[in-house]
């Protein structure tokens, strides 16, 4: 008797409902296996007991007709068989001997011991749906693939779930163009942002799933050609801080702090923005320096920004400007010992991997930096960045070098022929004017 609230056992990985049924012993040489096992495509235990009833008739029927009248409908089992596990053709049978009783029903042919395929809980079979592609499986492998930084998993988590919930389902595989429309159409009428809606969640998933497409996943990227329109944002000042702005953060540095800041935040107010305005830096690759990263190349301290504190992963190392010298800055690292300049580990609050410790170092100098009245348009962490490019320009350094020192990504292809000798970006950050407060 088939229990009608037997629940199928899971696959441990995926979490896909499985049929399992053991093959009568009398039915084994027909069928070539002990046991027949595939995927219900299914995580629902609900459809997954419906499902589970629904294959296991089919195939007790496919059974009683064998027993019953072999010869007309063993090829209707061998039909499902067909259906279900992608079995080779059984053309090439040969026929059975006649049988020896006095039954008069001629000879039936033998069915070959059947040829399976090993049918994984996600791979589609012949003839059947196509299998669902979990959509947070899917990112897990995504993510562990591409390397993705904590910071961008944390990002992209909020995507892939709301892009379910947006759905009703988690399956790649039931997702359509439509779908992807209607999810952007629906974020836009919740008041998200035009440029949050393009760079975040559909940059989130056309990865994704472009990824499921790499690994032969899904025949196509549904969301491939969607898109979003973005105003071009209107242009009231320049992006980086002007002379006033400019004089105004380094006065700032150099005036007593608060004895309720820390030794390290009292550090990182005064010295972020000057090497911030010496180098083109951004402030997230220069809080998480230590004294190592101070670094003496043909006579000249250099500081070493490394590959995995920057978007081009690639280290680079940048001449100091005298005028940090004599400021005392190689001092104060030395003093640091194998301490981070900037932030003391030992007083972290456990801070995960997708927010350490030095990017909010680099928050807290951008809130102050705000409190200044330093004007909103301007972006705490980048404004020396685009105000160092513009002097740069002023004083004539070539666009090559510029870019090296930024650790921008060059235009050209020769850009990446050659070395830019450390004399040679020390000779071009002398060329700086001094900054006088």
């Amino acid at each position: 008797m088939v229990n009608a609230s037997f629940t199928p056992k899971r696959h441990p990985e995926s979490g896909i409902y499985l049929f399992r049924k053991r093959v009568p012993e009398r039915l084994k040489d027909v069928v070539g296996r002990s046991e027949i096992k595939f995927s219900l495509q299914t995580r629902d235990p609900a459809m997954a007991r419906i499902r589970n009833l629904e294959e296991l008739a089919r195939l007790e029927r496919a059974w009683a007709e064998i027993d019953g009248t072999r010869i007309t409908n063993s090829e209707r089992f061998a039909s499902y068989l067909d259906a279900k596990f992608s079995r080779v053709s059984a053309a090439g049978r040969e026929p059975e001997p006649a049988a020896t009783d006095t039954a008069s029903v001629p000879a039936a042919p033998a069915l070959s011991p059947v040829s399976v395929t090993a049918v994984s809980p996600t791979a589609p079979a012949a003839g059947a749906p196509k299998p669902p592609v979990p959509l947070r499986l899917l990112f897990k492998s995504y993510a562990k693939e591409a390397q993705l930084s904590p910071a961008t998993v944390k990002r992209w988590t909020p995507v892939v779930e709301r892009l379910i919930g947006h759905l009703g389902h988690d399956d790649a595989a039931a997702i359509t163009r439509a779908d992807i429309v209607a999810w952007k159409d629906t974020l836009l009428e919740g008041g998200m942002k035009n440029i949050t809606i393009r760079d975040v969640y559909l940059a989130a998933t056309k990865a994704l799933l472009q990824f499921a497409v790499d690994q032969g996943l899904l025949a196509g990227n549904p969301a491939k050609e969607v898109k979003v329109r973005v105003k071009k944002k209107v242009k009231e000042r320049e992006k980086g801080f002007d002379g006033v702005e400019a004089a105004k953060i380094l006065t700032a540095t150099l005036r007593p702090f608060s004895h309720l800041i820390s030794e390290e935040m009292a550090a990182a107010r005064r010295w972020l923005p000057w090497i911030g305005a010496y180098t083109g830096a951004r402030i997230n690759e220069l809080t998480p320096l230590t004294a190592a990263e101070f670094v003496k190349r043909d006579g000249i301290w250099m500081i070493r920004i490394r590959g995995a504190n920057n978007k081009l992963r690639t280290f680079r190392e940048v001449p100091l400007h005298g005028h940090l010298i004599e400021q005392g800055l190689l001092d104060y690292a030395k003093s640091r010992g194998k301490r981070p300049l900037f932030y003391d580990p030992g007083r972290g609050r456990g801070g995960k991997d997708a927010n350490p410790h030095h990017k909010k170092v680099a928050e807290r100098i951008a809130e102050w930096v705000r409190s200044l009245g330093i004007d909103a348009g301007v972006a705490p962490s980048h404004g020396w960045r685009h105000r160092f490019s513009s002097v740069a320009r002023f004083v004539g350094m070539p666009e090559d070098v510029r870019n090296i020192i930024q650790g921008h990504a060059g235009a050209k292809v020769a850009d990446d022929y050659g070395e830019t000798w450390p004399l040679v970006a020390l000779r071009e950050i002398e060329k700086l004017p001094r900054y006088v407060v």
